[in-house]
């Protein structure tokens, strides 16, 4: 790294003459030429610059301490301090000669550096080379041992080496050298036999690469070696393209080789035998992932994203997850073929209010996530949620159109939910795929609260018409208990899956929705205020398949009375400020009109909730009143602080009682209540406290009634200057319940009350251990049974760069529960380069 290439592209174009004396180069250019002192050897042909020597042609510059020019053989020699300016591109050199004959020149101690966030005029006014150095942005670090002009900005370069960005005084601390390579100024380069070298250390050598030299320039990416226990190694060449200053595509093709084959125990003919087999996680094939980005304007743009693959691994049970076998007990090897991924992010501004947004997300099948991804939080999720909105927004409305749709990827069915045996398979019969159900559409228009009667009340109003129903269906076929769990129960259910619309099977459905409410606001003496709000819920149903019509109504009022007291105090020229803010909140339901549309062919069936509207009301027994009577006591304490204009809150501690008080409520003819059900309710506390650069909190809900924890969450964060450490924790009772995911299990299916405790555990750091090193870590933990680990993943990475950040090389490892040997990656960034490893 220790020529210089730029430099030779001026002296290629300049020529050097005494001041204001007109010289005529080979290559007809004239430049304008001054210096402390000018000699010329009219016999030898040799003109002799000396002393702050200045060479300027038209936007080109080149300063020197001396610069001698042979006339007779056509060459050129600026030693001492060279520097040169051409628009953004600069260069500093401690010698440089140019053979303007063969257009080839060689440098020496030099450096090309394309600059940005700085003006050529700035560049130009540089005096020294270490001002020009530090001047602006440096994305672009270039130098050569011998090169040749092949066009105006085009070189033939032997010897090239290139960064992206310069980083100390001296020469980068990494680079990317090549025998030979064809550079086109503040374009590209393509290098020949490249290796990629960190602190002198070859890190990477490929036959051939392509670098663009500018942002948003065609070209090949470096490539992206994988290796993992899923999937065993991969490769992906990325290849971008320019469509223009708006649109963009990035071409991502590669290979899977897949995971090595396991030892299986089969039972065959009563004989248990030990054979290899693949194994039923993971993929083994070609695959291409295509990347399509545009903001063809400032209030528009997106990202378009489809991946395709071939998968060459067996065919799975779509319930089991097991593979299928023969009547000799052979496993089928039939391929599975074509499985992808899609997605469409899109924002738009339409104007005169008008809004659109679009989030959609889907893959081919169930298990595609599970099988590509190694990180645990991400093979967990359950569905795949995509929504479409077109809106008008204003000062005192909202109204618009949505589109919401889920994916259920808990089976491993197709998007489209069909899936066909291999032939000759012996298996079990396969349910047909959960009909999930969607919003299509939903319209919903919003009155946004407002002044009302001489602003002594507060009014709004929110109107949806929902239409619920599976994507290709008019009911759900879900059976005789309205749920689709395949192989849950030992008995399998004769009306799931049987095409007729009977048991307790969810048919489509559309509703109105109408939610008015007024409020108002009053003091009671000094000390508390009064804040009343009176709403309705009315709801009208049509069944699409029965034609059955429903409707539910009730009114709500709420209640809040609170007061607040506060004292400050000053501590040191800091002033405090503790506050008491006490509460009592009511919500009563003092009756309900008519009931939620039956499930299945049986009017006489309950009415069946789909999602949180549906679900609003508590659910009772039959013939117990639903109206209800709700409060909650709560105490709100406060401690913020000031010092000068800094306000900040320290800490927020909140406790509370809740309480139902149905049993004394009038029941308004609608029958008697449980004399049995408890009064008291959850007890609760939320603490949220931040010192300095340490912040946490966390939330306690305790049932007297079954004297257990309700819920226990957590959480903590330290931010340092050279790190922070993080933790959350959730420890849960009855998770899959309607109380806490009513709205997706609506729609999707049916929640199971759970006795069982979910905890969850993740905790990390991340810090700066000095000398460029890095450190990070993450775990969670999560208790499965006594006989298993509660580690459910582990991940760490260690990893170097140096203060700028031009280049940055991770090594990490990621261990799973089940496991014994973690899988390994690493991962080099490189700066308006890109990264190629293992990612994570």
């Amino acid at each position: 790294m220790s020529l210089l290439m730029p430099v030779a592209a001026v002296l290629l174009v300049s020529a050097q003459l005494p001041p204001y004396t007109p010289l005529q180069l080979p290559t007809g250019q004239a430049v304008e030429l001054s210096a402390d002192h000018v000699l010329y050897d009219p016999e030898q042909r040799v003109l002799t610059a000396h002393g702050h020597t200045r060479l300027s042609s038209g936007t080109a510059l080149l300063r020197a301490d001396e610069v001698v020019y042979d006339q007779a053989n056509e060459t050129a020699v600026a030693k001492g301090n060279v520097m040169l300016v051409s628009g953004q591109m600069a260069a500093v050199a401690d010698e440089v000669t140019v053979d303007l004959k063969s257009s080839e020149a060689s440098a020496k101690g030099g450096l090309f550096m394309q600059k940005r966030g700085v003006t050529p005029e700035q560049l130009r006014a540089a005096q020294t080379p270490q001002e020009l150095r530090d001047l602006g942005e440096t994305p672009v670090l270039l130098s050569g041992s011998r090169i040749k002009r092949i066009g105006d900005d085009s070189f033939q370069v032997e010897g090239i080496a290139l960064a992206p960005c310069l980083c100390e005084d001296g020469p980068p601390s990494w680079r990317v050298e090549a025998s030979q390579g064809s550079v086109v100024l503040g374009e590209r380069a393509s290098l020949t036999l490249p290796v990629v070298y960190v602190h002198d250390v070859p890190v990477f050598a490929l036959p051939w690469l392509y670098l663009p030299l500018a942002e948003r320039r065609s070209g090949l990416l470096i490539p992206k070696p994988t290796t993992s226990s899923l999937n065993g190694f991969s490769l992906e060449q990325p290849i971008f393209l320019t469509l223009g200053r708006s649109y963009d595509l990035t071409f991502s093709p590669g290979f899977y080789l897949g995971a090595s084959e396991q030892e299986v125990n089969r039972t065959l003919a009563g004989e248990t035998i030990t054979r290899e087999e693949p194994r039923t996680t993971g993929i083994r094939g070609p695959r291409l992932l295509t990347e399509f980005r545009y903001m063809p304007s400032v209030g528009t743009e997106g990202r378009a994203t489809l991946g395709l693959l071939y998968d060459l691994q067996p065919v799975r049970n779509p319930v089991t997850g097991g593979f299928y076998l023969d009547e000799a007990g052979e496993l089928i090897r039939a391929r599975r073929g074509i499985r992808g991924e899609a997605s469409l992010q899109h924002r738009q501004d339409l104007g005169g209010g008008w809004y659109d947004r679009i989030d959609a997300f889907a893959v081919s099948d169930g298990f595609y996530t599970r099988d590509v991804t190694a990180d645990i939080v991400a093979r967990e999720n359950q569905y795949l949620r995509s929504s479409g909105v077109l809106y008008r927004r204003s000062e005192d409305q909202w109204v618009g159109l949505e589109v919401g749709l889920r994916q259920d990827i808990r089976w491993g069915y197709s998007l489209l939910g069909e899936h066909s045996p291999p032939t000759g398979a012996v298996s079990s019969p396969i349910p047909a795929a959960p009909r999930t159900f969607q919003k299509l559409p939903a319209i919903s228009w919003v009155l946004a609260e407002r002044p009302l009667f001489d602003s002594r009340f507060i009014g709004g109003a929110r109107v949806e018409f929902s239409r619920l129903s599976p994507l290709f269906s008019s009911f759900g076929d879900e059976g005789l208990d309205g749920r689709f769990e395949p192989g849950a129960d030992s008995v399998t259910d004769p009306a799931q899956g049987n095409g007729l619309f009977d048991g307790a099977d969810r048919e489509a459905r559309s509703r109105i929705d109408v939610n008015p409410r007024v409020s108002t606001s009053f003091a009671l003496g000094p000390w508390a205020r009064l804040s009343p709000a009176l709403s309705l819920r009315q709801d009208f149903y049509l069944g699409e398949v029965s034609g059955r019509t429903a409707q539910r109504g009730y009114p709500l009022l709420d209640l809040v009375v609170d007061s607040r007291l506060s004292r400050t105090f000053d501590i040191a020229g800091v002033s405090f400020q503790h506050s008491l803010e006490p509460s009592v909140s009511l919500r009563y339901v003092p009756l309900v009109w008519g009931d939620l549309p039956s499930p299945g062919a049986a009017p006489e069936l309950p009415g069946q909730p789909y999602d949180e509207i549906d679900s609003a009301l508590p659910i009772t027994a039959p013939g117990v009143a639903r109206r209800f009577l709700h409060a909650v006591v709560e105490l709100n304490q406060t401690l913020r602080f000031r010092k000068e204009n800094t306000r900040r809150e320290l800490l927020r501690l909140t406790v509370g009682q809740g309480f139902d008080l149905s049993r004394h409520a009038p029941t308004f003819g609608q029958g008697s209540v449980l004399e049995s059900d408890p009064v008291t309710r959850d007890t609760f506390g939320r603490l949220s406290a931040q010192l300095g650069s340490i912040s946490g909190g966390g939330t306690l809900r305790y049932d007297p009634n079954s004297n257990q924890i309700a819920q226990l969450s957590a959480d903590f964060r330290v931010d340092v200057p050279n790190g922070d450490i993080y933790a959350r924790y959730d420890d849960l009772v009855g998770v899959g319940s309607d109380r806490l995911r009513r709205s997706l299990d609506g729609l999707v299916g049916s929640a199971r009350q759970s006795p069982q405790r979910a905890q969850f555990l993740t905790a990390g750091t991340e810090a700066k251990l000095g000398f460029g090193l890095g450190l990070r870590y993450e775990v969670i933990v999560q208790p499965q049974s006594r006989s298993e680990s509660p580690l459910s993943q582990q991940w760490i990475g260690v990893s170097y760069a140096p203060a700028c950040n031009c280049w940055r090389v991770e090594g990490i490892a990621r261990l799973q529960r089940g496991r014994a040997i973690p899988d390994f990656g690493l991962n080099l960034t490189v700066a308006g380069v890109g990264t190629f490893g293992t990612g994570g």
